[in-house]
């Protein structure tokens, strides 16, 4: 089965490829399918499977790529893995068993913000049972390691892509470490929030119960703290105005 490579694709225009993803003699449709998935997830396109025992285009595959059929359909089969490396420059081997070779240990994070610029790479990954074997991972320029409990550090096929691809990924976006979600709606203004803050204050000053002006400057002074850094929204200010009148309003009735 052929298709077309994705591995020349310019990532942000940055220079960089995208990476294609070979899988070494995959056992199950399902795991080749989940892979797809998370590849897919991660703006990975290309797909290589190296003697996979099991078709891409089954049933079972296509069902576990969720909505990624395209990888399975454009993947291309290689009966070793010589092949399916042969028109790439920089290969990487995800591995957690070095196996006393003589080769670059990287972490998916170093990995993915170092990969060369203008060069066709990929990520290759062994199958379900063993991983990569010996002569699979000689072929590769490093290795990639991805740091876990050393007492159990077992990857099922579909997650090693999904976390290698994930560190590609990030390094094609620019996504915000922290943003607030306001549903739609709109954060109150400075002077719409100050305007509910006075007839806040004015109805605490009503209180018989503040009799020492240094008490009541410092609760005031906390109640502002609390509003101003609580990211209100216009709709939430004017629940807290109809909050304030309800509770006016049964004060007045003697509630």
């Amino acid at each position: 089965m052929t298709g077309v490579s994705g591995a020349m694709t310019d990532a942000g225009g940055m220079g960089i490829t995208v990476p294609a993803v070979i899988l070494v003699k995959p056992q199950l449709a399902e795991n080749i399918g989940m892979a797809a998935r998370a590849m897919k997830n991660c703006g990975l396109k290309e797909m290589r499977l190296v003697a996979p025992e099991q078709s891409p285009v089954s049933e079972t595959a296509l069902r576990a790529s969720s909505n990624s059929e395209d990888i399975l359909l454009n993947a291309r089969v290689y009966a070793t893995t010589r092949e399916a490396l042969a028109d790439l420059d920089t290969v990487y081997a995800a591995t957690a068993r070095p196996r006393h070779q003589v080769k670059e240990v990287f972490t998916a994070e170093y990995a993915a913000t170092h990969l060369p610029a203008r060069r066709r790479t990929g990520f290759m990954f062994g199958c379900e049972r063993t991983g990569l074997e010996n002569e699979d991972i000689s072929l590769a320029d490093a290795i990639i390691e991805v740091p876990l409990n050393p007492e159990h550090c077992s990857l099922n096929l579909a997650q090693a892509v999904l976390i290698i691809g994930y560190e590609y990924y990030k390094t094609t976006i620019a996504p915000e470490g922290r943003r607030f979600i306001t549903n739609g709606g709109e954060v109150a203004s400075k002077e719409k929030l100050f305007k509910f803050l006075d007839a806040l204050t004015g109805r605490i000053r009503q209180s018989p119960r503040l009799k020492d002006e240094e008490h009541t400057r410092s609760l005031l002074i906390n109640v502002s703290n609390i509003f101003t850094r609580a990211n209100i929204t216009e709709q939430e200010l004017n629940s807290l105005y109809g909050i304030v009148n309800i509770l006016s309003d049964g004060k007045k009735d003697g509630k």
